[in-house]
């Protein structure tokens, strides 16, 4: 099963909302932190999702965004308090380290929660883990011992090749392999990452200097890899302005490469939602942009699975 991690931020709720009535239920479960107290849009996701038969996973101790610096002691409770979320998603358990044994020992309050380990994490813990519904944890951070002492595992990674400037794509990066090789544990049910946005947590995106479309993709020929392409503009690349014509530019550049290769990318709603917008050349906003790359970036993995 396939685990998509991502902040409760707008276009990431739109994603999973939209994508809902689309995927199989049985082939993926979302994990959503919380990044504010604005939880009409998280409610709103969270029944959508289990009107599909999804209930996700959702971070009641979240600790990015507002959450950085502010308490969410109440999160669980308002969620549980309306009738559109109360009892539609599973409470997950944010776990910074070893040391972290405030976040451990909510488990008690919260039998059948599920726990996401951001570090490494100690044999002493090894029962408090085994208790939960499944452990999320990030392989290249968790020893290997531990990992296999675990009942059942999630295991994500933090794929995205993500820069620091859309100029420093390059046309194509490696994402990940972990679509096949998490099941080589007979511990492990599934695996996660962060789409193409990052585990790292940005309240907004900088100036679009260069616009750059992503699009992942497993090649047919070489399933055990998902790779990701970069479409980037190059006009203006030296003023913040004018991002409307840089997005077309670039999603020329993307529709070019689809008509000499038609079959590379499967046929999903984002890639979909991309076509429309090439068909009129019409720039929807660098959010909606992102949006799509997630919705296809799901998409494409569920196909696989």
């Amino acid at each position: 099963m396939y685990y998509p991690i991502l902040k409760a931020k707008r276009h990431e709720l739109n994603t999973l909302f939209d994508l809902a009535p689309i995927l199989p239920a049985a082939k993926y479960r979302p994990v959503i932190e919380p990044v504010n107290a604005k939880y009409k849009p998280l409610i709103a996701t969270i029944e959508q999702l289990h009107s599909n038969s999804v209930s996700p996973l959702v971070v009641i101790n979240p600790s990015q965004g507002n959450f950085a610096k502010n308490t969410s002691a109440g999160l669980f409770g308002q969620l549980q308090a309306d009738p559109k979320s109360a009892n539609k998603f599973v409470p997950c358990i944010k776990v910074k380290d070893a040391a972290d044994s405030a976040a451990l020992s909510l488990l008690a309050s919260y039998p059948n929660a599920a726990i996401y380990l951001e570090n490494d994490i100690s044999v002493g813990s090894l029962s408090i883990l085994n208790s939960a519904s499944c452990v999320l944890l990030n392989q290249q951070k968790v020893d290997d011992s531990i990992v296999d002492q675990l009942n059942n595992v999630v295991v994500y990674s933090d794929s995205f090749a993500k820069k620091k400037r859309n100029a420093d794509y390059t046309s194509k990066s490696f994402y990940s392999g972990l679509h096949v090789s998490y099941k080589k544990k007979s511990n492990v049910s599934g695996f996660g990452d962060f789409t193409i946005m990052g585990e790292e947590y940005l309240d907004s995106g900088g100036p679009a200097y260069v616009v750059a479309i992503h699009v992942s993709y497993i090649d047919n020929a070489a399933p055990n890899s998902m790779h990701v392409h970069h479409y980037c503009s190059t006009v203006d690349d030296k003023l913040p302005t004018n991002a409307g014509s840089k997005y077309k530019e670039a999603l020329v550049k993307m529709f070019t490469f689809i008509a000499a290769n038609p079959t590379v990318y499967d046929n999903t709603l984002g890639l979909g939602e991309f076509r429309a917008s090439h068909s009129v050349m019409h720039f929807p906003g660098l959010g909606l942009v992102k949006e799509m790359s997630m919705k296809h970036h799901i998409e494409s993995l569920c196909n696989y699975i």
